[in-house]
């Protein structure tokens, strides 16, 4: 009996944790045009500034990201990057915050 109700608690442990390291959508932030210097990733949901502006490559993974001009993602949303495809941008780019949808 005990083997009985240890493996189902067990079974939605693994299925917890399983889904927990499930990707997220990223944003990758290069110091300088066509992806050189310093870099950033940002993957957290919710509000990030954005330390560098010379390009990006953005991942989508199941979130999309709200792209603004202004730190915070104050004012109004400027672009949207997609939740299921990705994208990049070898020159620079104004947004100095995103917004990761989760």
């Amino acid at each position: 009996m005990k083997r009985v109700t240890l493996i189902p608690a067990l079974t939605a442990g693994i299925i917890a944790l399983t889904a927990g390291a499930a990707h997220a959508s990223q944003y990758i932030a290069y110091e300088g045009p066509g992806f050189t210097g310093r870099s950033v990733l940002i993957d957290a949901c919710g509000m990030s500034n954005i330390p560098f502006n010379g390009s990006y490559k953005w991942y989508g993974d199941g979130q999309s990201g709200r792209m603004y001009n202004q730190p915070n993602a104050e004012g109004l949303m400027h672009f949207k990057l997609p939740a299921d495809n990705s994208a990049e941008q070898r020159t620079p780019v104004g947004w100095k915050s995103i917004f990761i949808e989760c």
